[in-house]
């Protein structure tokens, strides 16, 4: 068992396809005649030129033009004059074939930028690996070892997946993924949670141990990772798979069941993260209530330029007609941290979690940030657009980021152009010191969300991307818990919305408790909405209340943990909510006879 990174919920259980970070026998012989041997090069390029344009089309067709711009750099890539004159010179001084000195090449440079500590040269490293493949295939007539040649469903276990190889894989028979690396901003990770395919990252070794065709399990919810798995635990995993796709599928069918509720009749709204315009289907916006976190910085991330004001505004503007007249809460951009921006010119940083990130960085680059916010109040017309600031740690900065805004409208007004005046302001709560201040930050905003993922991070000092520590990020500890509960009090006392965003909110062994200390929205994954749901339905609201005080007298995270597993088993939450929507559903049919 190998415990990763859980980039995207749900249990996958197959065969593994392994596919090695070497994809290619190259070989290596002795050319006689150079003048052939580069018209193969030429042809290759020309293929490849083809086929890079394909996926351009393809890929800015299905995702936007914004994550299309990864194959323009390709491109370049592939006619980087300089490169090709010094494959172009080896063939001819050494007189050996095209993909050996390719291969030879690829490995030299790849060694240099991977050597470099700027990420921005990794990065690149992985662009130059992913052209050189594609030449070699072409040059090879060799299709072997894609992902769009999976013949049967598999679970995919990979070192690294490239973006070409996960615009074209065969996404029919992909079951789940399981990486060596990665994380939980790569752009794998991104599409993985759009499509809704358990993965796990920041494996490490998977690719190293697993044979090929083994039996596996990829639970991406707990970020574990199961090879050869024995029957007891396979069939765990089989009837936990069984029953999350059973409980959501049972919510799928009974939507008309109406908003989410708790037993007793309180509303508690699930609401969806969101981080690609393309998750904004028709289910999403029949099960979920609205967007309680859409994730802006995606739009800055994978690609080569900075945004315009106009794309940001059509994307803006297409989340807000699409959940119209539900809100769609838009936080500002949260770089810097994990969120590597290559073309922004970061320099890397020891810590950068602790760096220049968000509205850190929103503040010193204020050509950028208020960019953004001149798009987002463009699309706010509709009246149901809200604006979130993240990684607020004071009054100061958040007067600070509100000064910026006041500008921006000041400005649209005096060019004429249209936003919503009443537009709600909130500020993430994801810092301690925020925590601490929530009575002040109440008097300053319009709402408050919970930000877990970089709350638990900064409250227990666990990098939570750093697979080696992994195990000792909590979100059941007792300060965590402690710490959602004084700012759902300041949120009460205020008498201001607090919802909570992070990956807790998708955990339905949470759902309980965090309603129990005051959160009064759910925002999660797409893929979590169905099973959380169904907990809020099942449980009464003064329970739960009573609970939330139970836990604050509770000194451990395995005492609490053990508390709330008792109770989430006995709820049995999702089979009785399967058994309502069929009751629901026989007695609408009964009427209609």
């Amino acid at each position: 068992m190998l415990r990763g990174i859980g980039v995207s919920p749900g249990i996958a259980i197959g065969p593994a396809a392994v596919f090695g970070a070497q994809r290619f026998d190259i070989p290596k012989y002795e050319i006689s005649d150079v003048a052939e041997e580069l018209a193969r090069l030429e042809d290759a390029i020309g293929k490849t030129r083809s086929y890079l344009k394909g996926l351009h089309a393809k890929t800015a067709d299905e995702l936007g033009e914004g994550h299309a711009d990864i194959f323009k750099a390709h491109l370049l890539l592939l006619e980087d004059v300089t490169l090709l004159e010094e494959v172009k010179s080896r063939i001819s001084s050494e007189q050996l074939n095209v993909e050996y000195v390719l291969d030879d090449l690829r490995r030299h440079y790849t060694d240099v930028m991977n050597s470099v500590e700027d990420a921005r040269f990794r990065e690149r490293a992985t662009d130059l690996q992913d052209v050189v493949d594609r030449l070699q295939r072409n040059l090879l007539d060799d299709e072997r070892g894609t992902l769009r040649d999976l013949f049967a469903p598999a679970v995919v276990v990979c070192h690294e997946i490239s973006p070409s190889d996960i615009v074209t894989m065969d996404k029919e028979h992909v079951l789940g993924l399981a990486l060596d690396s990665g994380s939980t901003t790569s752009h794998t990770a991104i599409l993985a949670r759009a499509l809704e395919i358990p993965a796990v990252m920041g494996l490490r070794y998977a690719t190293a141990h697993i044979d090929q065709n083994a039996q596996v399990i990829v639970d991406g919810g707990a970020g574990m990772f199961i090879a050869n798995p024995g029957p007891d635990t396979l069939a765990h995993y089989e009837s936990e798979r069984e029953r999350q796709i059973a409980a959501r599928d049972a919510l799928r069918g009974a939507l008309d069941l109406g908003e989410s509720r708790t037993r007793d009749g309180v509303a508690i709204p699930a609401l969806a993260n969101v981080e690609l315009p393309v998750e904004l289907d028709q289910e999403l916006r029949l099960a979920a209530e609205g967007v309680g976190l859409y994730r802006t910085e995606y739009l800055f991330l994978n690609r080569n330029t900075l945004p315009t004001e106009e794309e940001q505004y059509a994307s803006y503007r297409q989340a807000a007609e699409s959940m119209h007249p539900a809100p769609v809460v838009l936080r500002t951009m949260d770089i810097g941290g994990d969120k590597f921006v290559s073309h922004l010119q970061i320099s890397k940083e020891e810590n950068p979690q602790l760096g220049w990130r968000a509205v850190r960085f929103c503040l010193e680059r204020q050509d950028i940030f208020k960019a953004q916010l001149r798009a987002m109040l463009r699309a706010s017309t509709l009246g149901n657009i809200q604006i979130m600031f993240p990684m607020i740690s004071g009054v100061e900065e958040l007067r600070k980021v509100k000064q910026v805004l006041r500008e921006v409208q000041d400005d649209l007004k005096a060019e004429g152009l249209e936003y919503d005046p009443g537009i709600k302001i909130g500020s993430m709560i994801e810092v301690p010191s925020a925590v601490a201040l929530t009575d002040l930050l109440s008097r300053e905003c319009d709402f408050f969300s919970i930000g877990t993922n970089d709350l638990i991070q900064y409250s227990l000092a666990v990098d939570r991307v750093n697979e080696k520590i992994a195990h000792l990020y909590e979100p059941a500890h007792p300060a965590v818990l402690r710490m959602i509960k004084w700012t759902c009090n300041a949120a009460s006392k205020a008498g201001i919305p607090c919802s909570l965003c992070g990956e807790m909110a998708g955990d339905p062994l949470y759902t309980e408790v965090l309603i129990g200390l005051g959160v009064t929205a759910l925002s999660m994954s797409s893929v979590s909405l169905p099973l959380v749901r169904a907990e809020i339905a099942e449980i009464d609201y003064q329970e739960a209340r009573a609970l939330g005080e139970k836990v604050l007298e509770l000194g451990t995270a395995d005492e609490i943990k053990a508390l709330l597993k008792s109770r989430y088993s006995e709820r049995r939450a999702a089979e009785h909510y399967i058994s309502r929507a069929a009751r629901a559903a026989s007695g609408s049919a009964s009427a209609q006879e």
